[in-house]
């Protein structure tokens, strides 16, 4: 019983431990969110690469051209559609879109969006995807704010959360988007980022050219965000905006297989973060493995009674909740917070199934 029990402690140590460090990270920077002010803005050139998105491109691009910014530009890059996306587009009269074909049919849009970087007219590039809507019309200005914050600022980490609707699926996706923003803005705000998502991003086109592009991992189909990141991101050029005025939102997929794809083609990446990065990430996901794990043994072998096990993971989930109240409000996960012990459940349940898919299935984009 000794063993098992001091195993379950040590698991639980960890995790509210992490959560801890989450807790104080970014709740210090919602606290202290203010933007710096600028008296004069940069142009822009914001990407957005589509592939088949004739049901939605055109509800994004008329988003980021209503932009309140003065000077900013729209590339809009067609990755070999085979659908009318691109005719629709065609059919907008604004001067600064500009939409371009892909020539290189590669897997995934690395080589689409180095057409588009290349083709782009101004140092600043802000990323969004095809399915995506700003939450207000001063995303590029508060993303640049944030760049602007100091000379040494080359990459803005943005949330982009998902739009609320009914179903589990939807409620999960919108949880574990939140739970993985809370990771990779916390070990950027400690000095550590290892990743960014394309749905909101923004850096630097000397800095793209600077290490040479996607070309490190050109062959990897994902990637052209958190990998990109990953390489060339540190504790003085990266900086995270939480503003809610610079969220971009978007449709979380809308049946588990879907999901599962996209979340494999996610995790097919993690494999070349830095060891640092894998081993805290890991870390995380094998004490809540641990922590459960450990509980049902302990009861199956009657290590402890029924009403001890219950006790330690209330005991859990209270402090967990009590942790992550005030940036899951912020985060857009006001209304599934209070779902949480079946959530925390289910997200163990994901840690033991997407390793196993992601080696067994193949990503597409």
């Amino acid at each position: 019983m000794n063993v098992v029990f001091y195993a379950v402690l040590i698991t639980l140590f960890l995790i509210i431990a992490t959560f801890w460090f989450w807790f104080s990270r970014v709740c210090n920077q919602l606290l202290t969110n203010k933007i710096t002010e600028s008296i004069q803005l940069p142009p822009v050139s914001v990407i957005v690469c589509y592939k088949n998105a004739q049901n939605h491109i055109l509800t994004t691009i008329k988003s980021i051209l209503a932009q309140n910014y003065l000077d900013f530009e729209v590339i809009a890059i067609n990755d070999f559609s085979t659908d009318h996306s691109m005719s629709i587009l065609s059919q907008i009269n604004n001067d600064k879109l500009v939409l371009l074909s892909a020539t290189q049919d590669l897997l995934g849009k690395k080589a689409a969006l180095s057409q588009a970087i290349l083709h782009a007219k101004n140092e600043i590039l802000l990323f969004t995807d095809a399915d995506c809507v700003p939450a207000s019309d001063q995303w590029i200005t508060s993303m640049v704010k944030c760049l602007n914050a100091d000379e040494t600022k080359e990459i803005v980490l943005g949330y982009g959360p998902m739009i609320k609707k009914t179903g589990l699926l939807n409620a999960f996706a919108r949880y574990e988007t939140i739970l993985t923003a809370m990771q990779y803005f916390t070990y950027a705000r400690a000095g550590i980022p290892y990743m960014g998502v394309g749905r909101n991003l923004m850096y630097k086109k000397s800095t793209f050219e600077r290490i040479g592009g996607f070309r490190e991992h050109l062959h990897i189909a994902s990637g052209d965000d958190d990998l990109l990141v990953s390489k060339v991101a540190n504790q003085y050029n990266t900086v995270v905006n939480l503003d809610e005025k610079s969220f971009v939102y978007s449709e979380a997929k809308d049946t588990f297989n879907s999901y599962l794809n996209q979340k494999t083609r996610h995790i097919s990446t993690s494999y070349h973060y830095t060891f640092k990065h894998q081993f805290l990430l890991t870390l995380f996901a094998l004490s809540q493995l641990s922590f459960y794990l450990l509980l049902i043994v302990g009861s199956i072998f009657n290590f402890w009674t029924l009403k001890f096990g219950l006790l330690i993971i209330i005991s859990k989930w209270v402090i967990q909740m009590f942790l992550h109240n005030n940036i899951f409000e912020h985060l857009n996960g006001k209304d599934i917070k209070w779902y949480f012990p079946f959530m925390d459940i289910t997200m163990t349940i994901y840690y033991i199934i997407l390793p196993i898919l992601g080696w067994f299935r193949k990503t597409e984009w």
